[in-house]
């Protein structure tokens, strides 16, 4: 196709430039929870081989630290005091994070120092924790006590996840199927294939679903089994993760199976509270659920309940439909005693005859100038009126005539400009508005002048 419109292409430079792209391709690669490529990662699986996982049963355990890394992940045999690097245990109970889920936080201990462990991240197969060493050196070699605490939240908040996914295929169908999740020990964040917007209907009654499924309390189950046994089983796989041949399942009694590497409590009453906290679309035909559990679910309801006693303050009433309904009222009826108070001068409008014509012009201190100049014409056989008003800073120029020879846009026409302003209108009806609030003085009497003259002069 490109021969036959004479166009050549530069290998050579198409090479260059695919190469070039794979670099970085392969720069930014992460896999299923890797969190880097560079590093001496290579180094510590030909040492130590890939590390065990022992969190699933323990939350402290007693392990050897057999490896350290700096912070740009080259390997140390020490970290020291205020220094920041990683750690590898032979065997850890700090959850790395993958599936969704977040990497467990907790310390170090011995008898001389401590290190906090505020991230735990994989590395190529590698469990990793981030550590910043508090008060003296940790090395090589030595043996510590590995203490998680912000597990039992995150199991909460993850084992929630999977009722919701349940209950969202109850409310809204088997075709909801999960685009990504987020689980920490403050929130679940749930992504799920949805063509529109949840009713509140249906938000409260996923809800609800939720809630009675951790009432029931029903007792939590995992096994290994080979994936095709567990796809039988209907277990159902989570977004964006790599399966092999053995896969971890996670069921709660007949609410929920799934395949999840993840942490979970035993039993759903264990989860607390369940509150949803917000729903909104993240693109098209996707739908984000972000929800709060356990501890969070009391800090959530509390801070309801807080709100709540505001607004009580605020309206002076315990009961806060009366209270509000009392302010409506008490708003609708000063509106309804500012609406007559515009509508009606503070003073009576000069008037005067010239011949048979009624003249009006007059600076109006409040009201609404331009029903009086209606009113004027609907009550008069024959007037010519303009009536000026400051607004604030700005200036209001009304006039009408009737039966008249005066036209109303010329006479704001010759007037409006004194006080800055310009406009015009029909020769019954005409505004204009102006900047210049010290002038209407001036504006006044040309008003009354340029009226005078043309009727005189027309008479």
């Amino acid at each position: 196709m490109l021969r036959d419109q004479n166009i050549k292409v530069d290998t050579e430079k198409f090479d260059s430039l695919m190469n070039e792209q794979k670099a970085k391709a392969k720069a930014a690669w992460k896999g299923s929870g890797d969190s880097s490529t560079e590093g001496d990662f290579k180094i510590l699986l030909e040492k130590y081989g890939v590390n065990e996982f022992v969190g699933y049963n323990n939350i402290t355990y007693t392990s050897k630290i057999i490896a350290l890394l700096d912070e740009n992940f080259k390997e140390v045999t020490s970290l020291e005091k205020g220094t920041t690097g990683w750690v590898m245990l032979d065997k850890t109970p700090f959850y790395a994070t993958s599936g969704g889920q977040n990497g467990d936080i907790g310390a170090l201990e011995d008898n001389e120092h401590i290190a906090i462990i505020s991230e735990t991240a994989k590395f190529h197969g590698l469990n990793l924790s981030k550590v910043n060493v508090e008060n003296s050196t940790i090395n090589q070699g030595e043996e510590v006590e590995a203490v998680v605490v912000n597990r039992y939240e995150i199991a909460k908040h993850h084992s929630a996840t999977h009722l919701l996914q349940s209950a969202l295929k109850i409310v809204l169908g088997d075709t909801v199927a999960q685009a990504g999740s987020l689980n920490d020990d403050k929130r679940l964040r749930f992504d799920f294939t949805y063509p529109k917007a949840m009713s509140k209907d249906e938000i409260e009654e996923v809800e609800d679903l939720v809630n009675t499924m951790i009432a029931r309390n029903i007792q939590g189950s995992v096994e290994e089994l080979p994936i095709d046994e567990a796809k039988k089983k209907g277990a159902i796989a989570m977004f964006g993760e790599k399966y092999g041949d053995t896969v971890r399942v996670v069921k709660f009694g007949d609410v929920s199976v799934e395949f999840c590497g993840g942490t979970h409590v035993r039993n759903t009453n264990d989860i607390g509270s369940f509150y949803i906290t917000k729903e909104s679309g993240v693109s098209a035909g996707v739908r984000r659920i972000e929800a709060v559990c356990g501890n969070s679910a009391i800090s959530y309801a509390k801070s309801c309940i807080k709100k709540y006693e505001d607004v009580q303050t605020e309206v002076k009433n315990n009961n806060v439909l009366v209270g509000i309904k009392k302010l409506k009222d008490q708003i609708k009826e000063l509106k309804k005693e500012l609406e007559e108070a515009q509508n009606s001068s503070s003073a009576p409008v000069q008037e005067e005859m010239i011949g048979d014509t009624k003249v009006v012009v007059d600076i109006v201190k409040n009201g609404d100038i331009k029903k009086l100049v209606d009113d004027y014409k609907n009550g008069n056989e024959k007037v010519a009126i303009l009536l000026i008003q400051a607004k604030g800073e700005k200036v209001m120029l009304v006039a009408g005539s009737k039966n008249t020879a005066v036209k109303a846009g010329d006479w704001i026409k010759a007037v409006a400009p004194i006080v800055g302003g310009g406009g015009g209108g029909r020769a019954d009806f005409a505004q204009a508005g102006g900047k210049d609030v010290s002038k209407i003085e001036d504006a006044k009497q040309a008003a009354l002048e340029f009226v005078k003259g043309f009727i005189k002069g027309n008479g």
